[in-house]
């Protein structure tokens, strides 16, 4: 069930296959610059190297000496007989050292036991959720109604949608990666996460409502608000994380999905973007 949960969190948060798409290379000595991981598997850092280094969503091993900091976001860092000569930060995760392993700067370590809480986690995940659906029922109410009728219409075209948007997603966040040391790729980084939250959030209210509204409109025929099909829809999204593997699959078809009727529908608008002709050629 622990593996469910964590798999679920961070599979969905980086939009499906963005974790598993890099592998988690041995960083080369002498590089004057920063580093930036999104791995599917812990990174090892087993030869010197110079430059801070940013690690998100993994472990980090350290056996080496880095000259820089090291952040690490939903991950450990353990040092085994290596050092860091600047600051260890650590968010969600825990700090450790073995052997002769140091820290010569500042040592940070927020949520060290979030990870293993999932109790504490399940009801920040679900206060977050609550907040979003007040939001996106107060304010956009008609367009996640909307939107959950283009993802029941046609699933599989959503499916499809979604798939390919977030392939596109990955290479935008790949290409603004590689381009950080310049202003276009903090621009682009900026614009590439504002659009993943986003289309993120929107999507996932949308699965809310479908779910909520199979259950009580579809299966029980009841008529009930918009507020009710949301709540409900929340409760079994929480839920389908205790059903393992099956739930994970699960969430992340239904997601991608969603993500795919939210850029069909342009969030439940169906106003064509930016106000050009919805196809080619059309007037």
């Amino acid at each position: 069930m622990k593996l469910a949960i964590d798999k679920r969190k961070w599979g969905i948060f980086l939009l499906g296959a963005a974790l598993w798409l890099l592998a988690a290379p041995n960083v080369e000595a002498a590089e004057e610059q920063s580093f930036y991981f999104f791995p599917g598997r812990p990174v090892a850092i087993e030869k010197n190297v110079t430059g801070d280094l940013l690690v998100v969503g993994a472990d980090v091993e350290i056996t080496a000496r880095v000259d820089g900091n090291v952040s690490v976001l939903g991950g450990d860092i353990v040092i085994r007989d290596g050092s860091i000569t600047g600051d260890a930060v650590v968010i969600a995760g825990k700090l450790a050292t073995e052997g002769t392993g140091t820290i010569e700067g500042s040592k940070v370590e927020l949520a060290g036991g979030l990870r293993e809480n999932h109790t504490a986690t399940l009801m920040l995940s679900i206060l977050f959720w609550f907040l979003t659906i007040g939001f996106g029922s107060y304010f956009f109410p008609e367009r996640i109604q909307e939107n959950a009728f283009e993802l029941a219409d046609d699933f599989v075209k959503a499916f499809l949608m979604g798939i390919y948007a977030t392939g596109i997603l990955v290479i935008l966040a790949l290409l603004s990666f590689m381009l950080v040391q310049v202003v276009v790729g903090i621009f682009l980084s900026v614009v590439v996460l504002l659009m993943a939250v986003m289309v993120y959030l929107f999507s996932v209210l949308t699965v809310f409502y479908f779910i909520g509204e199979l259950i009580w409109k579809r299966i029980f025929k009841f008529q009930l608000p918009g507020l009710a099909y949301l709540v409900t829809g929340l409760a079994v999204y929480e839920g389908l994380a205790w059903i393992g593997l099956i739930g994970f699959v699960g969430t992340v078809v239904l997601v991608l999905g969603s993500i795919g009727a939210t850029l069909l529908s342009r969030f439940g608008s169906f106003k064509p973007w930016f106000g050009a002709p919805k196809y080619w050629g059309h007037s």
